[in-house]
């Protein structure tokens, strides 16, 4: 390789990695950055970018959003960085370098006594394994350990260049993000039609609140747990900040959209149990604060009247998101951070009188449901239809999530013997 073409290879690269380093703090991108990644890294086309519409009856992108995938590889590495490289090894000129280095540490963990030192390096590298070996087996080339035409971005953006030892583990984690990452967009290429479809921007007017909710889309984490991002207001759902003190009810939904999502539940809540049929119960150990709560245990009860825990608050969001095709940013938090980071929203909810929380009775569970208040409103203009037909995909969801996890429950009972 010349001199010419490294440069022009790590220009390259330093351009691509600053994009993404804007595409990870604001959870998208517009057209203009998005076409250079593009050029760079044509795979990235390839179902790993979600194209956002001037309206929801345009496919001409304005903008893209990040995916599933790019997020999912964003929670197995230990930094921005290692994001950013893992992305750039999705461009073969860029990872052949980090191929030939993880060869040669093959070799030298080869010819070792102890086989150990190789075993583990084979397991870490699971199916990029494929790669190694291809490089291994490629005659033109003579891997050894030497610092490539990256190796300055390297330093810059995980602390040292990839050919070093300390940087083996990083190595390893970043060539496995990049053939998992590659693999999914080989998957897309080779579909009839691998383009996602466009999503509209976000609507601020409270006509919108479900359509917003679509498939595909990006909720923004809480505030405690993304205060390190900007997430991009038009593209994402994520928290716009009162405009009032004293907000009304749509005001509050369109700009805070967890507590939306939490109001809609204590609803989904209160007309299940109306139907008679099956019910849904968010209790809090005695022990806890209703305004501060640790973890709250939801509970799907039974016609019956037989009740099976399906998990706390936290898990059951998770799993309902899931099921709604929508993906959390920037990362997928654990049970424990998220449900920390929903105690603030339920003390928000019981001051404005949306939930309402009693007590139990001795060593008694105490009960989280809908405020009467906020109860008698949902049934009322202006919410009526928010709460309505508005969010009847919602609802379902939220119906449907509780009722997969108790079968499943109920199925691990059974299986177990109890």
């Amino acid at each position: 390789m010349t001199a010419i073409s490294e440069t022009s290879l790590l220009l390259q690269a330093q351009r691509a990695s600053k994009i993404f380093a804007m595409l990870w703090q604001q959870g998208g991108i517009s057209t203009e950055p998005a076409a250079d990644v593009f050029a760079a890294i044509p795979l990235l086309q390839n179902g790993l970018l979600q194209p956002i519409s001037d309206n929801e009856y345009s496919d001409t992108p304005i903008a893209y959003t990040l995916t599933a995938p790019l997020l999912t590889a964003f929670s197995t590495l230990s930094q921005l960085g290692e994001w950013q490289l893992a992305l750039l090894g999705l461009n073969p000129s860029y990872r052949a370098h980090w191929l030939c280095l993880a060869a040669t540490r093959c070799r030298e963990a080869g010819s070792m006594r102890d086989p150990q030192m190789l075993i583990k390096i084979i397991s870490q590298l699971g199916n990029v394994s494929a790669w190694v070996l291809e490089a291994l087996e490629d005659t033109s080339v003579n891997p050894q350990l030497c610092a490539g035409p990256l190796s300055d971005l390297e330093h810059e953006l995980i602390g040292h260049s990839l050919h070093d030892n300390a940087a083996l583990p990083a190595l390893l984690r970043i060539l496995k993000a990049s053939y998992q990452l590659h693999s999914f967009a080989q998957r897309g290429a080779h579909e009839a039609d691998s383009t996602l479809t466009s999503l509209p921007p976000i609507d601020p007017s409270a006509k919108a609140l479900d359509k917003n909710w679509c498939a595909k889309r990006l909720l923004a984490l809480p505030y405690s747990l993304s205060n390190q991002t900007r997430p991009h207001a038009s593209w994402i759902l994520t928290e716009r900040g009162p405009s009032s003190d004293t907000p009304s009810h749509l005001t509050l939904f369109t700009q805070q959209p967890w507590l939306f999502l939490l109001s809609l539940l204590v609803f989904v809540q209160d007309a299940w149990a109306a139907e008679q049929r099956d019910s849904l119960l968010l209790t809090l150990s005695s022990n806890q604060n209703a305004f501060s709560p640790t973890e709250i245990s939801v509970v799907v009860q039974g016609i019956d009247g037989d009740e099976v825990n399906v998990g706390n608050l936290a898990a059951f969001l998770l799993a309902l998101l899931n099921n709604l095709n929508i993906s959390l940013y920037p990362k997928i938090p654990d049970t424990y951070d998220l449900n920390r980071a929903l105690a603030p929203l339920i003390a928000n909810l019981l001051s404005h009188q949306i939930w309402q929380f009693k007590e139990g009775g001795r060593n008694e569970a105490g009960l989280y449901s809908i405020n009467p208040v906020f109860s008698d409103a949902c049934y009322s203009l202006p919410l009526a239809p928010i709460f309505g037909y508005r969010s009847a995909r919602l609802q379902q969801a939220m119906k449907q999530t509780a009722r997969d996890i108790r079968a499943a429950k109920l199925i691990n009972i059974q299986g177990s013997g109890l």
